[in-house]
């Protein structure tokens, strides 16, 4: 799920996240060298590239629209041509121009040109909604210079503007034509477009069975081109069950799966024709903290939750090994990554002192920690977090929520619980993203990303200065004394940066991991099977 790098899409309906069964039937078998299965823990809540902003969209946006430049790399992130077959930028950093590829087409014809990347961009600001957020406060105005030249017009001189335009989540292009076609009442056809698409990538959607699966075939007319191997159909199953998802990898009725535990991974290293390969990600994973509710609203008690978590026994025990723990805000490996100058670690004697200072000397009270349907090492980190509450006299209850619920909650801090689980993976490769998307004030949800409600003037004016900031110098300092100030102020406790597994039967060829997206990205386009 994405605590994604901008803002959260709220889920318009609440989904329930189901098993399903370990066979497939003859029509979908895995057997079928034309055909991809992959297993994915949740479904996405819409479809709409204009809407969802979350990982479980990965699979499908990234086969299905294009953005004007992508991040590839399966360890260092390059940004590169792909809509855009070039670009420049200003001097004063204040303009883009792109120049796009001709005779690009959306799936239903319509030709990609500069007059369809101006729509797509003021139909994503019209409905307010998604990655939208951040573009309004950095993008002018949007040019149609000419049939194939798209000049973007920046309010300020941002620095990451172009590294977020590789974003799956908001900066893609629809077709005017299919949205035109199927809007209503004014609503730029997002009833539409919540399950159905209009794009212009490899893969194409033939249908979409909500919280079951959805079906892709291949575009013969993809810009991109093919090769003499590939997809024909991709078949996006979702299984929340783990045990479910290694029973159908062992038996060969799905032939690639990720959300699957560390215990069922490790069972599949053992099984013939099954890989398993490990890398390095971007992703976070945290506890994030209602910080306008008594007693967590309390510095002093944030803290304290911060020196009773194990981070060690996260990685050993709930993650295998298969994690490193954070030491800082954000993830490791990006550019932006700043380190705070102490690092929380379990101390039970620290966390009696502090909660002491705060006036709970025995603690004596009890909170709430959520953990999201379909990732059980979660649940495993709230039951572990548990045992050493209790010892400082914490009563920690722990709840279960779907997806939907889950953004649902988050959305208020009068719905947020004490404690919810995040898993975090940026946009697009750029660390210092995830510090304005997450703490900075103005980014409370439903429209923003600060899910926990965190504010500080300081951190604030930190972050607004360094936005501008053209001097790297001056921008790294600027950045470093902000990742000081909410490390300190401790609005969630930064657990682990997990590595990332796929299972993945042998017979398939291609794959390529993407660090910028994480493991919910597929090439499918390059993909095939033996």
């Amino acid at each position: 799920m994405k605590g994604k790098t901008w803002l959260s899409v709220l889920a318009a309906v609440v989904l329930l996240v189901t098993a399903v069964p370990a066979t497939l039937g003859p029509a979908f078998a895995a057997g079928d060298s034309s055909t991809l299965i992959l297993l994915v823990p949740n479904p996405p809540t819409t479809l709409d590239p204009a809407v969802n902003y979350e990982t479980a969209g990965g699979p499908f946006l990234g086969a299905v629209y294009d953005p004007l430049v992508k991040a590839v790399g399966s360890t260092k992130p390059e940004i590169v041509p792909w809509l855009a077959e070039s670009w420049e930028k200003s001097a004063d950093g204040l303009t883009y121009t792109f120049k796009l590829r001709p005779g690009v087409k959306f799936h239903d014809g319509t030709p990609l040109n500069a007059a369809a990347v101006k729509f797509s961009f003021e139909r994503m600001f019209a409905m307010n909604a998604g990655a939208v957020a951040n573009y309004n406060t950095v993008i002018d105005k949007i040019e149609a210079v000419d049939e194939l030249t798209v000049r973007f017009n920046l309010k300020f001189a941002f620095a990451s503007f172009l590294a977020s335009l590789t974003s799956l989540w908001g900066p893609t292009m629809v077709s005017p034509t299919a949205v035109k076609a199927n809007e209503k009442d004014g609503d730029w056809a997002q009833a539409w477009m919540a399950e159905n698409e209009a794009g212009s990538g490899p893969y194409k959607l033939e249908s979409y069975e909500r919280n079951q699966q959805l079906v892709l075939v291949r575009n013969p007319d993809y810009w991109g081109g093919w090769g003499d191997k590939y997809l024909e159909k991709i078949i996006v199953r979702f299984v929340s069950e783990s045990t479910t998802a290694r029973l159908m990898i062992e038996k060969g009725d799905a032939d690639m799966a990720i959300g699957v535990s560390s215990e069922d991974l490790d069972a599949l290293l053992k099984t013939s024709g099954v890989t398993v390969p490990e890398y390095t990600a971007q992703t976070i994973v945290e506890m994030r903290i209602n910080t306008t509710r008594k007693p967590v609203n309390d510095v002093k008690v944030r803290q304290a939750l911060s020196y009773t978590f194990d981070y060690d026994q996260a990685v050993k025990g709930v993650k295998s090994g298969h994690a490193v723990r954070m030491a800082s805000v954000v993830g490791e490996g990006l550019p932006g990554y700043y380190k705070p100058s102490f690092t929380y670690v379990k101390d039970l004697d620290k966390a009696r002192q502090l909660l002491t200072e705060a006036g709970y000397p025995t603690g004596g009270f009890s909170i709430q920690y959520v953990w999201l349907t379909g990732y059980d090492y979660a649940r495993r980190l709230g039951e572990m977090w548990q045992s050493d509450l209790k010892q400082v006299g914490i009563e920690l209850n722990i709840t279960e929520m779907p997806l939907a619920t889950w953004w649902q909650a988050q959305a208020s801090p009068d719905t947020a619980p004490d404690t919810m689980m995040g898993e975090w993976t940026l946009d697009f490769p750029d660390a210092t993203s995830q510090l304005w998307a997450m703490y900075y004030s103005g980014n409370f949800p439903p429209a923003g990303s600060n899910y926990y409600f965190y504010k500080n003037e300081k951190v604030d004016k930190l972050l607004e200065t360094a936005r501008v900031e053209q001097d790297t110098a001056k921008r790294d300092s600027l950045y470093q004394q902000a990742v000081e100030q909410i490390y300190t102020d401790a609005p969630e406790i930064w657990c682990i940066q997990p590595t990332e597994r796929i299972a993945i039967r042998d017979n398939v060829k291609g794959y390529e991991y993407n660090f910028s997206y994480s493991y919910w990205f597929f090439n499918f386009e390059k993909m095939y099977k033996e």
